[in-house]
């Protein structure tokens, strides 16, 4: 289950506008769902019940709003997965679906859709899975420079048999990462400061379970030589990113996805580690 964190490392959408000062604003109700989602993912995870509710009033306001569509799914994939709730993944898929018939041009929704429905195939559902890997396949197809859809593509393909990898178009999951990092080591981000870190966290982890230590202990310092933050509260998060990197670095048996911090959507926004829930 962690492949639905991994991917939710995500562009994010934003718009704000004026409707009728008689009556909610719908766009105005996405904005604020969307300010208290950011607080969740960062760490405050008492928020997410708040901003789905927010996203979904302001969906009920107004259905065509996509922005809001697609932050609403993505914080269905989080409700899931902090709150064990599996009937959110449902919501998520049925969301990003929607958005694809909205505006077909989100190739982001559909890379996102299609993983969806690779995993929920299970390995048994062989008509869902491919439709699933049809899905991700066009996404890469028709944006291949897409930050998104590389990140979901990666995760993804990681997480399938490695015969089935073709079929959505990637067959080196590691590469893939590689390229992701490539990009986000020169992302500046005050919303997600950690994301340069955990990226070569991940191309690591990817490394080592592939028996090359060398490669593996490279990247990880890499992880550890990203300038910190200023922030008191980005730095406390990095601090325990760090501290998990640095153990696996050294020899440690467990994994860094063994650790609740880089199996969620925390790990790239953490800013609130006192707040977390989940983790503690």
């Amino acid at each position: 289950m962690r492949t639905w964190f991994l991917i939710l490392t995500a562009g994010i959408l934003l718009s704000v506008a004026t409707l009728s000062a008689t009556e909610a604003d719908p766009k105005e109700m996405a904005q604020k769902g969307y300010s208290a989602f950011k607080e969740a993912i960062a760490g405050d995870e008492a928020k997410l019940p708040d901003a789905i509710r927010y996203m979904e009033q302001a969906r009920n306001a107004d259905e065509t709003y996509v922005p809001n569509l697609y932050n609403l799914a993505r914080a269905y994939f989080v409700d899931a997965m902090i709150f064990n709730r599996e009937e959110s993944i449902s919501k998520a898929e049925k969301m990003f679906a929607r958005m694809i018939e909205l505006d077909p041009s989100r190739t982001d929704a559909m890379a996102f859709h299609g993983a969806i429905l690779a995993q929920m195939s299970g390995g048994r559902d062989l008509d869902m899975f491919m439709r699933g890997a049809q899905e991700l396949k066009t996404a890469f197809q028709r944006t291949p420079n897409d930050l998104t859809v590389r990140i979901v593509l990666a995760f993804t393909t990681q997480n399938i048999p490695p015969q089935a990898r073709g079929m959505i178009g990637v067959t080196d999951p590691v590469g893939e990462l590689k390229f992701i990092g490539n990009v986000l080591d020169s992302f500046s981000s005050d919303f997600a400061p950690h994301a340069s870190v955990v990226m070569n966290a991940f191309i690591g982890e990817a490394q080592l379970m592939a028996g090359d230590k060398d490669k593996a202990r490279a990247s990880f310092e890499k992880a550890l030589k990203v300038p910190e933050p200023y922030d008191e509260g980005q730095l406390a998060g990095r601090k325990r990113l760090e501290g998990t990197i640095t153990a696996r670095m050294n020899g440690g048996d467990k994994p860094i996805f063994a650790d609740p911090l880089f199996t969620g959507c925390h790990s790239c926004h953490l800013s609130a580690p006192d707040k977390l829930l989940t983790t503690k």
